[in-house]
């Protein structure tokens, strides 16, 4: 069995391409059991970058997003444009209505589609909060239990109850991560990692039974943890025994140079163009 994983949108472009960068994060996960794209980017990218890495977005039978905001559901028009009726599975409360709020500054960064438009579009939404197979070797994560005492909130991060309401603390109970029983090992792919990273690791081995973790890629939400969570975060890391980590997105380029210097030989960057393949 062949899986390939094909970054087709992420903050950076990794190598010599006209394939172009976006804030956000989608991942193109080819199996023989099916193609799946995991996350969509803001939409500026995606369709352009299939087609200069030659993806053929059509080839997709389902769409997964590991939470509600923009920079991971953006293109979801776009890639609903290119494969039609297509199931997509997420969290009930991937609908939150979300914001960025700062001193000055507050900014909607929820899903920018009605949920009725999609399914005009051929949505079909697939709802599950629980840990669940979503074919013999993919499973999704659903909701991931908080059991870390040092991975903390992002206090810019905000949403509103539904029915309306004061802004509360956005708890992210819809962040998920998708899992792929690969020959090598298990394959861990985040979004943003909202429920901490080391949450998600032992969620996925309480889960499946296993501690063979192979490689780790996508966003890990690093960026804004302090010098405390990250050296403890660090530290949990290394217990895992992770072959690759493909870090992007929101881990941030501090962070990510940290990570390149305490896993050498086993750290990769996972831009634009980034391909595992197991």
């Amino acid at each position: 069995m062949t899986v390939t994983l094909t970054v087709l949108c992420e903050n950076t472009v990794g190598r010599p391409s006209r394939a172009i960068g976006e804030h956000g994060f989608s991942c193109l996960i080819e199996t023989p059991e099916g193609n799946y794209l995991f996350d969509t980017g803001q939409g500026l990218g995606l369709r352009h970058n299939a087609e200069i890495l030659g993806k053929k977005l059509s080839s997709i039978r389902g769409i997964v997003l590991s939470h509600g905001h923009i920079d991971h559901t953006g293109g979801l028009v776009k890639a609903l444009g290119e494969v039609g009726n297509v199931d997509i599975f997420a969290h009930p409360e991937i609908f939150r209505r979300r914001y960025w709020v700062g001193m000055h500054e507050r900014r909607s960064i929820g899903i920018p589609f009605l949920r009725e438009r999609l399914e005009e579009l051929g949505a079909r939404f697939v709802l599950e909060r629980d840990f669940v197979r979503l074919t013999p070797r993919i499973w999704l994560t659903g909701e991931v239990p908080r059991t870390t005492s040092f991975e903390r909130r992002d206090p810019h991060l905000m949403a509103r109850e539904e029915g309306g309401g004061p802004l509360v603390p956005d708890l992210f109970s819809d962040d998920l991560s998708l899992v792929i029983d690969s020959p090598r090992g298990l394959v861990v792919v985040l979004g943003c990692a909202h429920a901490g990273l080391i949450n998600i690791l032992r969620h996925v081995v309480e889960k499946t039974g296993r501690r063979d973790i192979h490689a780790v890629i996508g966003g890990t939400h690093l960026g804004p943890a302090g010098d405390e969570q990250f050296t403890a975060t660090l530290a949990a890391l290394k217990t895992f025994g992770v072959e690759k980590i493909g870090v992007s997105h929101c881990t941030g380029q501090g962070r990510a140079a940290q990570l390149q210097a305490e896993f050498p030989g086993r750290f990769f960057f996972a831009s634009v163009g980034a391909v595992l393949e197991l």
